[in-house]
C-alpha cells in the first residue's frame, strides 16, 4: 500500500507540474482582462469567439491536458464559447501520441491509425462546437456577461493586482487538481488490470464504460485506455469513446470555477453524448 501512494503521488506530482505553467497563463491572461477596461479589446475577444471551436479543436490535438483546464476558465469568465470549450475537450488528446510513438510499428500501431485519431478528434471536436455555439446562440446571449466579471465570481480580491490574483487562482486549481489526480492513480493501482480488461470488453457495453471511464477529470485514464489498446485489450470503437469524452482536467476545472451548474451539465452531456455516438460510429466502420 505505501507503495502504491508514493508511485501516485510522485505521477500526480509530474501531471500537475506538466499543466501548471498553462493553467497560469490561462489565469494571467484572465485577470489581465480583468484590470483591463478597453472596449476595442473587448470587441476583438467577441470577435475571436466565432472561430473558438476551431481554435480549441486545434489546441486540444497538442498531448497535453492543460489547455481545457485554460479554456474551462475562460468560459467561465466569459472569454470563450461553450462551443470552444465542448470543442477542446473532446479534441484533448493527452497522452495518447506519447504513448503511441514509441510502440510505431508494431501490429495495431501505424502512422495511419495515429493520424485517424488526431484527425478523427479534431474533425468532431470542430463539428460538434460549431453546431453547439449555433444551437445555443441564444443561451450565450443570455448568459454573455462583461468579461471583467471573473473577479466577482471568484470572490477574491482585485486589488490582489494581476499577477499575485493569476498565482492566488492557479494555486488553487492546481491543489485541487493534484488531489484528485492522487486518488485516481491509487484507485488504478489498487484495481487489478484484468478487472479493467474485462468491464472494457463487453461488446456495446465496453464503448459506454469507455465514455464513462473518460469523463474522470485526469490525463492517466487517456493514458490506460491508450496502454489496453495497445496491447491488444480494448478495441478501437471504445478508445475512441474513451478519448472523446477524456478532456483532461478541463471538466475538473469547469466544476470548480463556472458559476452555472446546469450550464456545467449541458457541457458534460453533450460531450459524453458525442464521444459514445462518434466513438462508437468509427469503431463499427474502422476495424
Amino acid at each position: 500500500m505505501p507503495h502504491e501512494i508514493l508511485h501516485a503521488l510522485e505521477h500526480s506530482l509530474i501531471e500537475t507540474a506538466k499543466m501548471a505553467p498553462i493553467i497560469f497563463l490561462a489565469y494571467l491572461f484572465m485577470e489581465w482582462l480583468e484590470h483591463t477596461s478597453s472596449s476595442r479589446l473587448t470587441g476583438a475577444m467577441r470577435k475571436v469567439k466565432g472561430a473558438g471551436p476551431l481554435i480549441g479543436s486545434a489546441l486540444g490535438l497538442i498531448p497535453q491536458c492543460g489547455f481545457s483546464g485554460a479554456i474551462a476558465g475562460m468560459y467561465a469568465a466569459g472569454t470563450a464559447t461553450m462551443g470552444t470549450l465542448i470543442a477542446v475537450l473532446l479534441a484533448t488528446s493527452d497522452e495518447m501520441l506519447v504513448i503511441m510513438l514509441p510502440e510505431l510499428g508494431k501490429k495495431r500501431i501505424t502512422l495511419w491509425i495515429i493520424i485517424f485519431i488526431l484527425v478523427f478528434k479534431f474533425v468532431i471536436g470542430t463539428l460538434v462546437g460549431f453546431v453547439a455555439d449555433l444551437i445555443l446562440r441564444k443561451r450565450h446571449a443570455e448568459r454573455e456577461e462583461d468579461i471583467h466579471g471573473f473577479c466577482e465570481r471568484e470572490n477574491c480580491s482585485c486589488n490582489d493586482g494581476v499577477w499575485l490574483s493569476a498565482i492566488k487562482h492557479t494555486l488553487k486549481i492546481l491543489l485541487i487538481i493534484f488531489v484528485v489526480s492522487v486518488l485516481l492513480h491509487i484507485a488504478l493501482e489498487l484495481i487489478p488490470e484484468e478487472a479493467i480488461k474485462t468491464a472494457l470488453n463487453f461488446p456495446v457495453l465496453s464503448e459506454l464504460a469507455a465514455a464513462f471511464i473518460g469523463l474522470v477529470p485526469s490525463c492517466a485514464v487517456s493514458v490506460t485506455l491508450t496502454s489496453l489498446y495497445v496491447e491488444g485489450a480494448l478495441g478501437l470503437g471504445p478508445l475512441l469513446c474513451g478519448l472523446l469524452t477524456n478532456g483532461g482536467v478541463g471538466l475538473l476545472v469547469l466544476y470548480r470555477v463556472n458559476k452555472s451548474k446546469k450550464d456545467s451539465l449541458i457541457i458534460t452531456a453533450v460531450v459524453f453524448a458525442a464521444g459514445l455516438i462518434f466513438g462508437s460510429l468509427a469503431g463499427l466502420i474502422i476495424r
